[in-house]
């Protein structure tokens, strides 16, 4: 296998664990990987917000994937690379749906995300990725193009059968896929909405293109099961030891946890190795 000269990382549980900050041991590892001369790229359902906040305190440059795919850009740049937001009228009939079983239903834009009442979930997930967010009926949203994302942030099983059912009924025009969100969210799962196109496979390819590498010199490492579409486009998977069995069962390789800094170990690896 050719050198690794790009990484491509997951945030929540295997960047970050419950404290929401990488450690310093991790932090270091980041430090030593960019002085060596690897590239590392962020890819997360997070918004821009989150990760780009993320990457300018570990001085990561360049583009990162954020909103699961759906956007793929330097946050201190002001041209995308890649950005493919809601279809308005899927976007329109995810609010109708959304509203008639009471769903806690986040709308994203590049800049900051809302929701339509002050939500227990919203307050809980806000905290876990510090950003913020507004307050805004969504009879002002229809039809509009801005909307990268989408969210559902279920609590109880009530809530999840609901979504399941939306998600449904709006298979053919867009994608659902869920993140397990970090503390303070206890028992919650967070349900990304994203263009039927999007993916975190698909914004790999894109940033592997920009970077104009070969597969083979990419790794990707993650825990959730919305990073199999990242694995399925690098030469070198790596799983979290806090993974998903089937992300571990798609890996090359399994390392330590997120709380045993495990990435730190990755990137240690990849530099000597």
């Amino acid at each position: 296998m050719s050198k690794i000269r790009l990484i491509v990382v997951d945030v929540d549980g295997t960047l970050v664990g419950d404290s929401g900050e990488p450690t310093p041991r991790v932090r270091e590892a980041v430090a030593a990987g960019l002085n060596a001369g690897l590239q590392i790229a962020l890819c997360s359902g997070r918004p821009m917000a989150s990760c780009g906040r993320i990457a300018r305190s570990l001085r990561l440059r360049g583009p990162h994937i954020v909103f699961n795919g759906a956007l793929v850009k330097d946050p201190d740049q002001s041209r995308a690379v890649l950005e493919k937001p809601l279809p308005p009228d899927a976007l329109d009939d995810l609010i109708d749906l959304a509203r008639d079983d009471d769903l806690c239903l986040e709308l994203y834009t590049e800049d900051t995300h809302f929701v339509e009442r002050d939500w227990r979930e919203s307050r809980l997930h806000a905290l876990s990725i510090r950003v913020s967010y507004r307050i805004a009926s969504f009879d002002g949203f229809f039809g509009r193009h801005d909307i990268i994302k989408g969210q559902i942030i279920t609590s109880d099983e009530r809530s999840r059968v609901a979504t399941r059912k939306l998600a449904g009924e709006l298979a053919d025009r867009l994608s659902f896929s869920v993140a397990i969100p970090m503390a303070p969210c206890v028992d919650m799962e967070c349900v990304n909405v994203v263009d039927r196109s999007v993916s975190k496979g698909a914004a790999v390819r894109t940033l592997i293109s920009y970077y104009g590498l070969a597969r083979d010199q990419v790794a990707g490492i993650g825990d959730a099961r919305n990073d199999l579409a990242m694995f399925d486009e690098v030469g070198l998977r790596i799983a979290m030891g806090n993974a998903d069995p089937q992300v571990k069962a798609a890996a090359d390789v399994v390392c330590p946890g997120v709380d045993e800094d495990g990435l730190a170990d990755v990137i240690e690896d990849l530099i000597t190795g």
